[in-house]
């Protein structure tokens, strides 16, 4: 009986408080912030730790698609994290809505940054707030667009718009207009843009747009003002 209570009292002894806590699985939110949204006091005993409410405190911040927080004594606090990383970037009321693939807006930024921005033009768009789901059809269009892009276009590739009717238009930062039409036969219609790219480069000509919606042929427009410089253009 008396191991047994000595054994009880040891999470009540003030060796078993939190005096270090690892954050592991950041690289864009920073350590300050998890541990301000952790809302961990020093000091506070080890065992009265809800982790289930740190996990959840953490969860609430957009940025942060999953936690896992766990208690190690005798002093130590691990909280795994696995950052929302967001794909696009949708246009929205002079600002840029960072979105990642499970539709919720991570942040809203003045810029898109280095993701491809997303313009909808279906006249069908939604207000943006960080936390939500940015549910409208354009932003599952190019989100479903995305790997059906070839990697040397993804690459280059600074915009997609959306057209009624979910019609995609890609503009790569060269400022190459890829007209792509719908989703059905997409990767088709997109894996035979580079090597038609790549003849116009082998003679020394730089296409302004490629249209894909006609079935069974290429239409290109010729920059008559530009020579090509190699490269995706």
């Amino acid at each position: 009986m008396a191991a047994l209570l000595a054994l009880a009292a040891l999470p009540q002894s003030a060796l078993f408080v939190v005096d270090r806590v690892e954050v592991t699985g950041i690289s864009s939110v920073p350590a300050d912030q998890v541990l301000a949204l952790a809302a961990l006091r020093r000091g506070e005993r080890l065992f009265a730790v809800d982790a289930e409410a740190v996990a959840r405190r953490l969860r609430a911040d957009p940025r942060i698609r999953a936690a896992e927080v766990r208690v190690r004594p005798p002093r130590t606090v691990g909280i795994a994290i696995v950052e929302r990383r967001p794909v696009i970037a949708l246009a929205a009321s002079g600002a840029y809505a960072l979105v990642a693939e499970d539709l919720i807006v991570v942040e809203v930024r003045p810029d898109p940054g280095a993701l491809p921005a997303v313009v909808d033009r279906t006249g069908r768009g939604r207000p943006v707030v960080p936390g939500a789901p940015a549910s409208s059809a354009a932003v599952r269009a190019a989100l479903d667009a995305l790997p059906l892009i070839p990697p040397e276009l993804r690459d280059a590739l600074g915009t997609i718009v959306v057209a009624p009717g979910g019609g995609l238009t890609l503009v790569l930062r060269s400022g190459l207009r890829i007209r792509a039409g719908g989703q059905a036969g997409l990767t088709e219609r997109l894996a035979r843009v580079p090597q038609v790219l790549a003849v116009l480069r082998a003679r020394g000509v730089v296409a302004a747009a490629v249209d894909l919606r006609y079935a069974g042929s290429i239409a290109v427009q010729l920059d008559a003002g530009r020579r090509s410089q190699g490269g995706v253009e």
